[in-house]
């Protein structure tokens, strides 16, 4: 086998494989000897069917997936032993004139490939003169009063009630919802919608404090709480992700139940529930154990803001040359872009999904990040902290059990791979350059994170 190698300019290379006849004329009639061996048909003894026979039913499968295999691996091996480096998978040229497989036909083929190669990146927004910004939530003793408010009436009674709604009610709708199909099927499912007053939309509020248990509100789901379609069909309608039917979002719904929460007093009893572990008898350690816990549950969205602020910054500091000629040839041929889409517009993210994948490639390498097996459980171990809260923070053994159900799952454990690889680079990255702590209310805090989102 032959390969040449011709590089048009720093951004991009051709790449020829030769294959001849004697390169792989052994390898198929060995794969036929193979389906010989193995194969079973009607009116021939196991092993003993024609050799011819076998070509005819299996030679141009076998033959094509030989041919292609050979000159995928090839090339492959022709980049790695070379040190060529490329981005995305190389694509057939618009030059290549496919020949047909045919094993009554062995003839030697040819394979012309385009290569995107790796692009010189100029990394800025990693040394020791850049600063960046990690903001440490402080609470007000007005955010701490009210975050013991609602503690105490969250751990108080809950009861059930017939007069009228009130702001910090937990109200159950049950509501009749039609999904339909493509095909126009339709299917009628109950939907049962639980709500905090307090949480939904203005509009919703005041309609529905004029009502009590047992009456009925003609109403839009989503103009419920003000969430989109991703979260009706989540958390209203339970419904899959694969689940493509529509549904109708007017409802008419039946307010099946009203619970109000009675507030525990502010002493003891509430001290104890709330930190069963310690001795507390004031107010004030109350609040001060609020203080430290609520500085300590906002460190990790905090440093994902200030992580957030060092992609921001390097992205928009470092340079990288991309031919969009290609991303877009390569984008075509992959079916990453559809024949209707929209050229600039894939560009633009494809180019900055490109550009943050190459910083990122920098990054580990400057930093020689690696993660092991324990790392990606500890990540998992932390996702599952998140799912439960501190509910379950002592308890390291059920913990345990749910993060290693996870690691199952090779999807997750790919996600969490790539996150555990993440939050390294981002730590090592951190030891590197200017850290600035700025303290933040809660509410200040908030609507940092919420501008961030809106940005997003």
């Amino acid at each position: 086998m032959k390969i040449d190698y011709n590089k048009v300019d720093s951004l991009t290379a051709n790449l020829k494989v030769f294959i001849a006849k004697d390169d792989y004329l052994k390898e198929f009639n060995d794969e036929i000897k193979k389906h010989r061996g193995k194969a079973q048909l009607k009116g021939f003894r196991k092993g003993k069917t024609p050799a011819n026979y076998i070509k005819k039913l299996y030679g141009d499968q076998v033959l094509s997936e030989l041919i292609n295999k050979k000159a995928i691996n090839g090339m492959y091996e022709y980049l790695t032993e070379n040190k060529i480096e490329t981005i995305l998978d190389p694509i057939l040229s618009d030059d290549f004139d496919p020949v047909t497989i045919s094993y009554k036909n062995l003839v030697d083929f040819e394979f012309q490939f385009e290569l995107a190669l790796m692009p010189e990146l100029k990394l800025e927004g990693a040394d020791a003169n850049d600063e960046y910004i990690r903001y440490n939530v402080v609470p007000t003793p007005e955010e701490l009063e009210e975050n013991l408010d609602k503690i105490a009436t969250q751990l108080g009674e809950r009861n059930t009630v017939k007069e009228d709604i009130q702001d910090k009610d937990i109200v159950t709708l049950m509501a009749d919802v039609l999904l339909t199909d493509e095909e126009g099927l339709t299917e009628p499912i109950e939907a049962e919608i639980k709500v905090l007053v307090s949480d939904c939309t203005e509009d919703f509020q005041e309609a529905i404090k004029k009502l009590k248990f047992n009456d009925a509100i003609d109403w839009s789901m989503a103009n419920l709480e003000g969430k989109d379609e991703a979260f009706v069909r989540k958390f209203y309608l339970k419904m899959e992700e694969n689940d493509l039917r529509t549904y109708n979002d007017d409802i008419k719904a039946s307010i099946v139940n009203v619970e109000r929460m009675s507030k525990m007093e502010i002493g003891e009893p509430l001290f104890k529930k709330m930190f069963p572990k310690e001795e507390f008898t004031t107010k004030d350690q109350v609040i001060e154990k609020l203080a430290e816990n609520t500085t300590a549950e906002h460190l990790n969205v905090s440093n994902s803001v200030m992580y957030r602020g060092m992609m921001t910054k390097m992205m928009e500091k470092s340079s990288v040359e991309l031919n969009e000629e290609f991303l877009l040839k390569w984008a075509k041929s992959s079916n990453a872009l559809k024949p209707d889409g929209d050229e600039d517009e894939f560009l633009k993210y494809f180019k900055e999904e490109i550009k943050w994948n190459l910083i990122k490639t920098a990054l580990l390498k400057k930093f020689d990040i690696k993660v092991e097996e324990e790392e990606i459980l500890e990540q998992a171990k932390e996702q599952v902290k998140g799912y439960f809260g501190y509910s379950v923070a002592d308890n390291d053994q059920y913990i345990g059990m749910i993060a290693q159900n996870l690691l199952n799952d090779k999807e997750q454990r790919r996600k969490l791979y790539d996150e555990a690889l993440s939050l390294k680079m981002y730590r090592a990255l951190q030891a590197d350059v200017k850290i600035k702590v700025e303290n933040k209310s809660l509410k200040e805090f908030y609507d940092i994170v919420e501008e961030l989102k809106q940005k997003q």
